[in-house]
């Protein structure tokens, strides 16, 4: 087992039910990595601090509190200034998000919009490939030239010949 395999299971191992065949790799990889076997111990003793703290308990009374101002907000219509007051009470972490977010749909929008139109006279793709066919190209493939000529002329597939013959079906 390599050390990043018994790091990552060590969390695991610590706060979990593991099967006994990892726990029986992870042992023995600590039984030989003085590294691991500190990291080990350092994770044991943050799990035991986090096991001796007490579980958060709400002061008596808050949940009938809170179920009567949930039910109040539910009840109270959505409004514009209701909306604006509650988006400038979210927390500050989400301010970034939004700004992110707005930056790139600026962006991509302006992208759009700004994009420089194509050139009038772009040359067919045909153009530009058809200077570079070799006399051995056509030879290797007949067609070629035939390929060539239709897709200088523009035709779409629904109006070209097929430019080979189907190959017979297997019995």
């Amino acid at each position: 087992m390599q050390c990043l395999e018994a790091r990552d299971a060590l969390l695991e191992i610590t706060t979990g039910r593991t099967p006994p065949d990892l726990r029986r790799a992870v042992a023995a990889h600590l039984a030989d990595c003085p590294e691991c076997r500190a990291v080990a111990g350092e994770l044991e003793e943050t799990a035991a601090l986090l096991r001796a703290v007490p579980d958060p308990a709400p002061p008596d009374g808050f949940w009938p509190d809170f179920m009567l101002r949930l039910e109040e907000r539910i009840r109270e219509p959505v409004t514009v200034g209701g909306r604006l007051r509650r988006w400038f009470r979210t927390p500050p972490s989400l301010v970034p998000a939004a700004a992110t977010a707005a930056a790139a749909l600026v962006f991509a929008i302006s992208s759009v919009v700004l994009r420089p139109p194509l050139p009038p006279t772009a040359p067919s793709p045909a153009a530009l490939v058809a200077p570079y066919i070799t006399d051995s190209m056509r030879a290797l493939m007949p067609h070629l030239d035939e390929a060539v000529q239709i897709w200088q002329s523009g035709l779409g597939a629904e109006n070209a010949e097929p430019l080979l013959e189907p190959l017979p079906q297997a019995p």
